[in-house]
């Protein structure tokens, strides 16, 4: 992907975090990704807690040292977010199995790994309120699989 980033991260509405993950290649790729996403959620109001929606559709497979990094970065965040959802999409079943060893591992019951974005929204749906609801849903149909 020459010239684009290698991932978004928003805060547009509320405490919903919206982050679109196309390309996590090393640690430091992880290192930045995640100090972004940590800023994000440091500018929410009183101390809050974010809601993140990770949308990993447009990624590949993650290498060992990256699926490490992760595992060790979503353990920090664990008391950052109040609930996660990750969407990897259907046509990346080796995506959506890694993903779910990474969370598994970061030990946090709140992040949670889906393929399709409406169980993923769901997931969300209790931490967010109505109009953070239909940000996330507008963000998710945002992105169209190839």
């Amino acid at each position: 992907m020459s010239g684009a980033p290698p991932y978004t991260v928003e805060a547009r509405v509320g405490r919903l975090i919206e982050a679109r993950v196309f390309l996590l290649e090393t640690v430091d790729d992880v290192d930045a990704y995640i100090r972004v996403l940590a800023a994000a959620v440091a500018r929410l109001e009183d101390g809050a807690l974010g809601v993140l929606c990770a949308d990993h559709r447009p990624a590949e497979i993650y290498t060992q040292a990256v699926t490490d990094r992760l595992v060790e970065s979503f353990q920090i965040m664990n008391s950052r977010l109040s609930r996660v959802a990750i969407i990897t999409g259907v046509r990346k079943p080796t995506l959506y199995m890694q993903l779910r060893r990474i969370t598994r591992e970061a030990a946090y019951e709140a992040r949670q790994v889906f393929q399709i974005p409406e169980p993923g929204l769901t997931h969300l749906g209790s931490a967010l309120t109505p109009a953070e609801r239909m940000r996330a849903a507008e963000f998710l149909a945002d992105f169209t699989e190839r």
